[in-house]
């Protein structure tokens, strides 16, 4: 199965809308796929990281039908960091989709 960064781009601005609805205006996170989102500047913190992270699983899953795992070793060894922006993670998210479906 072959999924593009803008399926992927689209499951992850999925999981955003979904997360905003229970989130302060104040904390919500931007769907726009160069803004930070972790990172100096972003309204999430670790916790809001990890929250994000298993929305943005379920929703490319739900959505492309790829099993992907986006927290692991492999991303947080990384020299840039796959969760700068929703573009980068929709990038390593195809990547590793890539990968897992090759296997």
């Amino acid at each position: 199965m072959t999924v593009s960064p803008d399926q992927m781009l689209a499951s992850l601005q999925n999981a955003v809308a979904e997360l905003n609805l229970s989130l302060p205006p104040d904390r919500q996170i931007s769907d726009d796929p160069d803004a930070v989102l972790y990172g100096e500047g972003s309204p999430l913190d670790s916790l809001g990281l990890v929250n994000f992270v298993m929305t943005a699983e379920q929703h490319i899953g739900d959505d492309t039908g790829a099993d992907i795992v986006l927290a692991s070793e492999s991303a947080m060894s990384r020299k840039r960091s796959p969760y700068r922006s929703l573009r980068s993670l929709a990038d390593y998210a195809t990547e590793i989709a890539g990968q897992s479906s090759a296997a």
